[in-house]
Protein backbone atom coordinates (compact mmCIF):
# COMPACT_ATOMS: atom_id res chain seq x y z
CA UNK A 1 0.00 0.00 0.00
CA UNK A 2 1.13 3.93 -0.84
CA UNK A 3 2.14 5.38 1.98
CA UNK A 4 0.80 8.93 1.53
CA UNK A 5 2.95 11.84 1.52
CA UNK A 6 3.89 13.76 4.73
CA UNK A 7 2.28 16.70 5.45
CA UNK A 8 5.13 19.01 5.07
CA UNK A 9 6.34 17.67 1.68
CA UNK A 10 2.43 18.61 0.87
CA UNK A 11 2.99 21.86 1.49
CA UNK A 12 6.22 22.44 -0.13
CA UNK A 13 4.41 21.08 -3.31
CA UNK A 14 1.72 23.61 -3.27
CA UNK A 15 4.25 26.57 -2.34
CA UNK A 16 5.83 25.11 -5.74
CA UNK A 17 2.86 25.11 -7.70
CA UNK A 18 1.49 28.11 -6.47
CA UNK A 19 4.95 29.73 -7.20
CA UNK A 20 4.57 28.76 -10.78
CA UNK A 21 0.99 29.51 -11.40
CA UNK A 22 1.94 32.91 -10.31
CA UNK A 23 5.04 33.40 -12.17
CA UNK A 24 2.86 32.40 -15.31
CA UNK A 25 0.20 34.96 -14.24
CA UNK A 26 2.80 38.27 -14.40
CA UNK A 27 4.60 36.90 -17.97
CA UNK A 28 0.66 37.09 -19.23
CA UNK A 29 0.19 40.23 -17.41
CA UNK A 30 1.94 43.68 -16.82
CA UNK A 31 1.33 46.59 -14.86
CA UNK A 32 -1.35 49.19 -16.52
CA UNK A 33 0.11 52.18 -17.53
CA UNK A 34 -2.27 54.84 -15.27
CA UNK A 35 -3.57 52.64 -12.58
CA UNK A 36 -0.75 50.42 -12.03
CA UNK A 37 -2.74 47.70 -11.59
CA UNK A 38 -2.50 44.14 -13.33
CA UNK A 39 -4.14 44.01 -16.65
CA UNK A 40 -3.27 41.28 -19.81
CA UNK A 41 -1.08 43.01 -22.23
CA UNK A 42 -3.88 43.94 -24.94
CA UNK A 43 -5.89 46.12 -21.84
CA UNK A 44 -2.60 47.70 -21.17
CA UNK A 45 -1.88 49.05 -25.06
CA UNK A 46 -5.43 50.69 -25.25
CA UNK A 47 -5.19 53.90 -26.20
CA UNK A 48 -6.82 56.26 -22.74
CA UNK A 49 -10.07 57.37 -23.36
CA UNK A 50 -11.41 60.87 -21.21
CA UNK A 51 -14.55 62.31 -21.01
CA UNK A 52 -15.71 65.63 -19.80
CA UNK A 53 -18.30 64.87 -17.00
CA UNK A 54 -20.74 67.23 -15.62
CA UNK A 55 -20.62 68.11 -11.96
CA UNK A 56 -23.51 71.07 -11.53
CA UNK A 57 -25.76 70.68 -8.21
CA UNK A 58 -27.68 69.05 -7.84
CA UNK A 59 -28.58 68.49 -11.61
CA UNK A 60 -25.98 66.38 -12.84
CA UNK A 61 -25.58 64.12 -9.26
CA UNK A 62 -24.83 61.49 -8.98
CA UNK A 63 -22.40 60.69 -11.67
CA UNK A 64 -21.66 57.40 -13.57
CA UNK A 65 -18.54 56.02 -14.78
CA UNK A 66 -15.96 58.02 -12.31
CA UNK A 67 -15.80 54.77 -10.48
CA UNK A 68 -14.08 53.26 -13.28
CA UNK A 69 -11.63 55.96 -14.36
CA UNK A 70 -7.76 55.62 -13.24
CA UNK A 71 -7.67 59.68 -13.25
CA UNK A 72 -9.66 61.76 -12.27
CA UNK A 73 -9.43 65.80 -13.41
CA UNK A 74 -11.00 68.10 -10.99
CA UNK A 75 -10.93 71.71 -11.32
CA UNK A 76 -13.38 75.12 -11.65
CA UNK A 77 -15.18 76.47 -14.70
CA UNK A 78 -17.15 79.37 -14.38
CA UNK A 79 -18.76 81.07 -11.24
CA UNK A 80 -17.05 78.34 -8.50
CA UNK A 81 -18.84 75.27 -10.63
CA UNK A 82 -16.23 72.45 -11.20
CA UNK A 83 -16.12 69.76 -13.79
CA UNK A 84 -14.42 66.63 -14.09
CA UNK A 85 -11.92 64.47 -16.74
CA UNK A 86 -12.52 61.24 -16.07
CA UNK A 87 -9.74 58.99 -17.95
CA UNK A 88 -10.23 55.51 -18.23
CA UNK A 89 -7.49 53.17 -19.39
CA UNK A 90 -7.19 49.68 -17.66
CA UNK A 91 -11.27 49.23 -17.14
CA UNK A 92 -14.34 50.16 -18.98
CA UNK A 93 -17.44 52.24 -18.18
CA UNK A 94 -20.47 51.28 -19.36
CA UNK A 95 -22.35 54.77 -18.87
CA UNK A 96 -20.56 57.68 -18.25
CA UNK A 97 -21.66 61.39 -17.37
CA UNK A 98 -23.41 63.83 -18.09
CA UNK A 99 -21.15 64.77 -20.84
CA UNK A 100 -19.93 68.01 -20.94
CA UNK A 101 -17.97 70.89 -22.53
CA UNK A 102 -14.36 71.23 -22.00
CA UNK A 103 -12.37 74.30 -21.68
CA UNK A 104 -8.86 75.70 -22.90
CA UNK A 105 -6.56 73.79 -19.61
CA UNK A 106 -8.63 70.52 -19.81
CA UNK A 107 -6.93 70.52 -23.75
CA UNK A 108 -3.69 70.26 -22.11
CA UNK A 109 -4.05 67.22 -20.04
CA UNK A 110 -6.04 65.18 -22.38
CA UNK A 111 -2.72 66.10 -24.97
CA UNK A 112 -0.61 64.55 -22.67
CA UNK A 113 -2.28 61.71 -22.10
CA UNK A 114 -3.08 61.42 -26.11
CA UNK A 115 -6.63 60.47 -25.52
CA UNK A 116 -9.75 59.90 -27.48
CA UNK A 117 -11.76 62.69 -26.23
CA UNK A 118 -15.38 63.08 -25.50
CA UNK A 119 -17.10 66.03 -24.91
CA UNK A 120 -19.96 68.35 -26.10
CA UNK A 121 -18.78 71.59 -27.17
CA UNK A 122 -16.79 73.84 -25.29
CA UNK A 123 -15.27 77.49 -24.98
CA UNK A 124 -14.17 79.10 -28.45
CA UNK A 125 -10.56 78.91 -27.22
CA UNK A 126 -10.60 75.47 -26.61
CA UNK A 127 -12.33 74.57 -29.53
CA UNK A 128 -10.41 76.68 -31.88
CA UNK A 129 -6.90 74.61 -30.62
CA UNK A 130 -8.74 70.98 -30.44
CA UNK A 131 -7.34 70.72 -34.66
CA UNK A 132 -4.07 71.13 -33.81
CA UNK A 133 -3.76 69.20 -31.10
CA UNK A 134 -2.50 65.85 -33.33
CA UNK A 135 -2.11 63.76 -30.12
CA UNK A 136 -5.64 63.82 -29.62
CA UNK A 137 -8.94 61.67 -31.37
CA UNK A 138 -11.43 64.41 -30.90
CA UNK A 139 -15.13 63.26 -30.65
CA UNK A 140 -17.21 66.29 -29.66
CA UNK A 141 -20.87 65.62 -29.42
CA UNK A 142 -21.59 68.88 -31.17
CA UNK A 143 -20.40 67.61 -34.29
CA UNK A 144 -21.14 63.76 -33.74
CA UNK A 145 -23.85 61.64 -32.85
CA UNK A 146 -22.60 58.07 -32.67
CA UNK A 147 -21.23 57.90 -29.16
CA UNK A 148 -23.64 59.70 -27.56
CA UNK A 149 -27.03 59.14 -26.25
CA UNK A 150 -29.71 61.12 -24.06
CA UNK A 151 -31.96 59.90 -21.09
CA UNK A 152 -35.13 60.93 -20.20
CA UNK A 153 -34.97 61.28 -16.61
CA UNK A 154 -33.14 63.75 -16.63
CA UNK A 155 -33.28 67.68 -17.83
CA UNK A 156 -31.19 68.98 -20.60
CA UNK A 157 -28.11 69.78 -20.94
CA UNK A 158 -27.22 66.90 -17.94
CA UNK A 159 -28.99 64.25 -19.67
CA UNK A 160 -25.99 63.29 -22.06
CA UNK A 161 -24.26 60.58 -21.88
CA UNK A 162 -21.51 58.03 -23.26
CA UNK A 163 -19.33 54.57 -22.85
CA UNK A 164 -15.53 53.40 -23.49
CA UNK A 165 -17.12 50.98 -25.92
CA UNK A 166 -19.15 53.71 -27.84
CA UNK A 167 -16.43 56.36 -28.12
CA UNK A 168 -13.80 53.40 -28.85
CA UNK A 169 -15.89 51.44 -31.22
CA UNK A 170 -16.75 55.30 -32.83
CA UNK A 171 -12.80 55.99 -33.26
CA UNK A 172 -11.89 52.30 -34.82
CA UNK A 173 -14.80 52.68 -37.47
CA UNK A 174 -13.60 56.19 -38.38
CA UNK A 175 -9.86 55.82 -39.24
CA UNK A 176 -8.83 56.82 -35.08
CA UNK A 177 -6.20 54.89 -33.13
CA UNK A 178 -7.76 53.01 -30.10
CA UNK A 179 -4.49 51.11 -28.78
CA UNK A 180 -1.13 53.09 -27.79
CA UNK A 181 -0.32 55.03 -24.45
CA UNK A 182 2.06 58.19 -24.92
CA UNK A 183 2.09 58.84 -20.70
CA UNK A 184 2.97 55.61 -17.83
CA UNK A 185 3.24 56.80 -14.57
CA UNK A 186 5.79 55.30 -12.11
CA UNK A 187 3.51 53.21 -9.25
CA UNK A 188 4.25 51.08 -5.71
CA UNK A 189 3.24 49.15 -3.69
CA UNK A 190 0.85 50.19 -0.72
CA UNK A 191 3.20 51.51 1.91
CA UNK A 192 0.50 52.59 4.93
CA UNK A 193 2.66 55.13 7.50
CA UNK A 194 0.41 53.60 10.37
CA UNK A 195 -1.06 57.59 10.32
CA UNK A 196 -4.67 58.12 12.37
CA UNK A 197 -7.92 58.98 10.29
CA UNK A 198 -7.26 62.49 8.31
CA UNK A 199 -9.37 65.01 6.84
CA UNK A 200 -7.88 66.85 3.30
CA UNK A 201 -10.05 69.98 2.93
CA UNK A 202 -10.33 71.73 -0.80
CA UNK A 203 -12.13 74.93 -0.77
CA UNK A 204 -12.95 75.18 -4.33
CA UNK A 205 -15.22 77.85 -3.95
CA UNK A 206 -18.58 77.16 -1.86
CA UNK A 207 -20.64 74.72 -0.49
CA UNK A 208 -21.79 72.56 -2.81
CA UNK A 209 -17.90 72.49 -4.79
CA UNK A 210 -15.89 72.23 -1.64
CA UNK A 211 -14.20 68.97 -1.32
CA UNK A 212 -13.14 66.69 1.61
CA UNK A 213 -10.99 63.66 1.20
CA UNK A 214 -11.29 61.11 4.01
CA UNK A 215 -7.96 58.95 4.85
CA UNK A 216 -8.85 55.77 5.75
CA UNK A 217 -6.44 53.67 7.45
CA UNK A 218 -7.93 50.32 7.42
CA UNK A 219 -8.23 50.68 3.23
CA UNK A 220 -5.15 52.81 2.92
CA UNK A 221 -7.07 55.18 0.57
CA UNK A 222 -9.00 58.19 0.35
CA UNK A 223 -12.88 58.30 0.70
CA UNK A 224 -14.15 61.19 -1.26
CA UNK A 225 -17.15 64.04 0.43
CA UNK A 226 -18.19 66.71 -1.89
CA UNK A 227 -20.56 69.51 -0.48
CA UNK A 228 -20.46 67.53 2.96
CA UNK A 229 -22.08 65.01 1.92
CA UNK A 230 -20.58 61.09 0.79
CA UNK A 231 -19.79 61.34 -3.13
CA UNK A 232 -21.01 58.36 -4.67
CA UNK A 233 -21.44 56.96 -8.06
CA UNK A 234 -24.73 56.25 -9.72
CA UNK A 235 -23.66 52.76 -11.48
CA UNK A 236 -22.51 51.38 -8.39
CA UNK A 237 -24.17 52.89 -5.78
CA UNK A 238 -20.67 52.88 -3.75
CA UNK A 239 -18.55 56.27 -2.16
CA UNK A 240 -15.90 57.12 -4.44
CA UNK A 241 -12.41 56.33 -3.05
CA UNK A 242 -8.26 57.28 -4.57
CA UNK A 243 -5.28 55.50 -3.53
CA UNK A 244 -3.76 59.41 -4.75
CA UNK A 245 -5.06 62.33 -4.33
CA UNK A 246 -2.55 65.19 -6.51
CA UNK A 247 -3.28 68.72 -5.31
CA UNK A 248 -1.78 70.90 -8.02
CA UNK A 249 -1.74 74.65 -7.86
CA UNK A 250 -1.51 76.85 -10.82
CA UNK A 251 -2.40 80.40 -11.71
CA UNK A 252 -5.82 81.04 -12.84
CA UNK A 253 -6.59 84.51 -14.77
CA UNK A 254 -9.98 85.67 -16.71
CA UNK A 255 -10.59 84.95 -19.89
CA UNK A 256 -13.36 86.52 -21.50
CA UNK A 257 -15.17 84.16 -23.77
CA UNK A 258 -18.87 85.27 -25.96
CA UNK A 259 -21.19 82.83 -25.28
CA UNK A 260 -19.62 81.91 -21.39
CA UNK A 261 -20.08 84.97 -18.81
CA UNK A 262 -17.26 84.36 -15.97
CA UNK A 263 -14.97 82.33 -18.24
CA UNK A 264 -11.30 81.29 -16.47
CA UNK A 265 -8.02 80.40 -17.93
CA UNK A 266 -5.60 78.09 -15.60
CA UNK A 267 -1.69 77.80 -16.07
CA UNK A 268 -1.46 74.31 -17.64
CA UNK A 269 2.57 74.97 -19.28
CA UNK A 270 5.51 75.35 -17.52
CA UNK A 271 5.79 74.21 -13.42
CA UNK A 272 4.32 74.33 -10.25
CA UNK A 273 3.78 73.12 -6.69
CA UNK A 274 2.45 69.87 -6.13
CA UNK A 275 1.19 68.13 -3.02
CA UNK A 276 1.02 64.14 -3.26
CA UNK A 277 -1.73 62.93 -0.51
CA UNK A 278 -0.29 58.51 -0.53
CA UNK A 279 -0.34 56.18 2.32
CA UNK A 280 -1.58 58.51 5.02
CA UNK A 281 1.58 60.50 3.83
CA UNK A 282 1.74 64.06 2.08
CA UNK A 283 4.70 64.69 -0.28
CA UNK A 284 5.44 68.06 -1.28
CA UNK A 285 6.44 68.27 -4.80
CA UNK A 286 5.43 69.93 -8.20
CA UNK A 287 4.50 69.37 -11.30
CA UNK A 288 5.55 69.46 -14.56
CA UNK A 289 4.65 70.13 -18.43
CA UNK A 290 6.45 71.20 -20.85
CA UNK A 291 4.52 71.91 -23.80
CA UNK A 292 0.80 71.19 -24.82
CA UNK A 293 1.36 67.86 -26.10
CA UNK A 294 4.05 67.02 -23.12
CA UNK A 295 3.84 64.57 -20.67
CA UNK A 296 2.33 65.84 -17.12
CA UNK A 297 4.69 64.74 -14.58
CA UNK A 298 4.41 64.73 -10.29
CA UNK A 299 8.16 65.17 -9.03
CA UNK A 300 9.33 65.56 -5.41
CA UNK A 301 11.86 67.36 -4.25
CA UNK A 302 14.87 65.76 -5.71
CA UNK A 303 13.22 66.47 -9.05
CA UNK A 304 12.38 62.68 -9.65
CA UNK A 305 8.45 60.94 -10.38
CA UNK A 306 6.40 60.49 -7.25
CA UNK A 307 5.64 56.52 -7.01
CA UNK A 308 1.74 56.24 -7.07
CA UNK A 309 0.07 53.56 -5.24
CA UNK A 310 -1.63 51.25 -7.43
CA UNK A 311 -5.68 52.23 -8.40
CA UNK A 312 -7.61 55.80 -8.82
CA UNK A 313 -5.69 58.96 -8.56
CA UNK A 314 -8.00 62.18 -8.35
CA UNK A 315 -5.95 65.13 -9.79
CA UNK A 316 -7.21 68.66 -8.01
CA UNK A 317 -6.55 71.81 -9.65
CA UNK A 318 -6.58 74.86 -8.02
CA UNK A 319 -5.68 77.97 -8.05
CA UNK A 320 -2.81 79.11 -5.83
CA UNK A 321 -4.88 81.30 -3.29
CA UNK A 322 -6.91 78.06 -3.06
CA UNK A 323 -7.56 77.18 1.28
CA UNK A 324 -6.42 73.88 1.26
CA UNK A 325 -5.68 71.83 4.76
CA UNK A 326 -5.61 68.51 6.27
CA UNK A 327 -7.29 68.10 10.10
CA UNK A 328 -8.14 65.46 12.26
CA UNK A 329 -11.81 65.78 12.30
CA UNK A 330 -13.93 66.27 9.23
Amino acid sequence: MRRPLPFILVLILLVIIAGAAFAVYRSLNVDAPLSGISVSRQIADRRPIAVMIDNFAPDARPQSGLAQADLVFETLTEGGITRFMAVFQSQDASMIGPVRSTRYYYNSWAAALGVIFGHDGGNVDALHELPSLTTIYNEDADRITGPFYRISSRAVPHNEYTSTTRLRDYAAAHQGATTGVRMSLPHKNDSPSGAARSFLHIDFSYGDYNVTWEYNPAGNDYLRYMGGAPHVDAQTRKQLTAKNVVVMYTQEQPFPDPYTPGSIRLTTIGSGKATVYQDGRTIQGTWQQSSVNGPLRWLDSSGSQIPLNRGATWVEVVPNNTPVSVSASP
